[in-house]
């Protein structure tokens, strides 16, 4: 079970849609009897397919994990966002409000069965995850450019599977327990080191307005 305050849980559904296609790689962690199964691969969460969305993922296929995934083992996929330090010297007030660092960041817990996906579902899979990923670059790459065959000769490669989402916990610790002036401050100096995106969603979660 993921700690979390109240405050800190998002508020919308689309909230942890967002934080997956932005962060794409995430860890997949199966308990099984012999132990975990941990590895790092890329997600896309598709949610038009049940009530908290399906993960669609792969591994390569020499990956021990693979034979766990056979197995449907309930697992757990994490997917967090770098985030940030935040400095208490950044409040307009420092040094007169007793106040501590922290660490600003976004993570969401995704809990279920994996299914292994059939040769088609994989392919799928794969012209999405690099459709999302080309989207807006000026010369998108396309997977016919690996030419005739080139795609079935990579697929023994990999295995793909999809876990529909029984569990969803998320963690966004943006300083909603803060003071608005001093999360201001706080994004002043974060953009001032050029981490607009922390700063952008510091912004947007704690609903800061220029003063």
């Amino acid at each position: 079970m993921l700690y979390t305050k109240p405050y800190y849980q998002p508020q919308q559904p689309a909230q942890i849609k967002e934080l997956v296609d932005r962060v794409v790689l995430g860890t997949l962690i199966t308990p099984h009897s012999e132990g975990v199964a941990l590895s790092h691969p890329v997600f896309r969460l598709d949610t038009t397919r049940g009530a908290l969305g399906t993960l669609v993922s792969h591994v390569a296929s020499a990956s021990d994990h693979v034979r766990f995934l056979r197995q449907g083992l309930p697992s757990i996929a994490i997917l967090m966002d770098p985030g940030g330090y935040i400095s208490p010297s950044w409040y307009p007030n420092y040094p007169q409000r007793d106040s501590a660092p922290t660490w600003g960041f976004q993570v969401v817990h995704l809990h279920g069965t994996p299914r292994m996906l059939e040769e088609d579902e994989l392919v799928a899979h794969l012209q999405d995850l690099v459709g999302h990923m080309e989207r807006g670059r000026r010369c998108p790459w396309d997977s016919s450019e690996l030419g005739p065959g080139g795609m079935e000769r990579r697929l023994p490669g990999i295995v793909g599977y999809e876990m529909p989402v029984a569990r969803c916990e998320a963690k966004f610790k943006l300083g909603q327990d803060e003071r608005p002036a001093d999360m201001r401050g706080a994004v002043e100096r974060l953009r001032e080191q050029n981490q607009h995106a922390l700063a952008d969603t510091i912004e947007q979660h704690c609903q800061l307005q220029q003063p």
